[in-house]
C-alpha cells in the first residue's frame, strides 16, 4: 500500500470507532446516543467512501474484474490496495450498522451488551451472533415462564 493508501484505511478506520466506543463504555449515557444519531449520516459516507473506492478498484484493476462465484479470482480482486479498501469501508459501514440495532435493542431490553457489541466490531457476526442467542435464551425463558403461570 502507498502512503496515502495507509492513511485512508486509518482515516476510514478511526470514523466508526468512537461511535463504537461510546456504545460499548457507555451504553446509556446522552452523548453515546447523539453519537448513534451521528452515525446515521456516516452510513450514507461510508456508502460514499465505497462506492468511490470501488469504481476507482474497477478502472484501475489489474486484468478482468473478480467473479464473484470463483474465490481465487475474488481473493485476487481484494489483492488490489482500493479493491480492499473497498472491502473494509464495507465491513466498517455494516458493521456500525449492525452495532447500532445491537445497542439499540439492548437497551430496549434493559441490557448493554457490551461483549456482542465489541465482538461485533473485532469479529462481526460472531457478536451477532451472541446477541441473538441472548434473545432467544430470553424470549424462550419469557414463554415458559408464562406458560408456569
Amino acid at each position: 500500500m502507498t502512503p496515502a493508501e495507509r492513511r485512508t484505511f486509518q482515516v476510514l478506520s478511526s470514523t466508526t470507532a468512537p461511535v463504537w466506543l461510546a456504545m460499548i463504555l457507555f451504553p446509556r449515557a446522552r452523548l453515546t446516543a447523539r453519537l448513534v444519531q451521528v452515525a446515521t449520516p456516516m452510513y450514507a459516507a461510508l456508502g460514499v467512501a465505497y462506492t468511490a473506492l470501488l469504481g476507482r478498484a474497477v478502472l484501475t484493476g489489474d486484468g478482468d474484474p473478480p467473479r464473484f462465484d470463483d474465490p481465487d479470482s475474488l481473493r485476487a480482486g481484494l489483492s488490489n490496495p482500493t479493491a480492499f479498501l473497498a472491502g473494509w469501508t464495507h465491513y466498517l459501514a455494516f458493521d456500525l450498522y449492525v452495532g447500532r440495532h445491537i445497542w439499540a435493542e439492548a437497551l430496549e431490553r434493559d441490557r448493554t451488551d457490551r461483549i456482542p457489541l465489541l465482538l461485533t466490531w473485532m469479529a462481526g457476526p460472531l457478536g451477532l451472533t451472541l446477541h441473538l442467542a441472548r434473545n432467544a435464551r430470553e424470549s424462550l425463558g419469557r414463554r415458559r415462564g408464562g406458560d408456569d403461570g
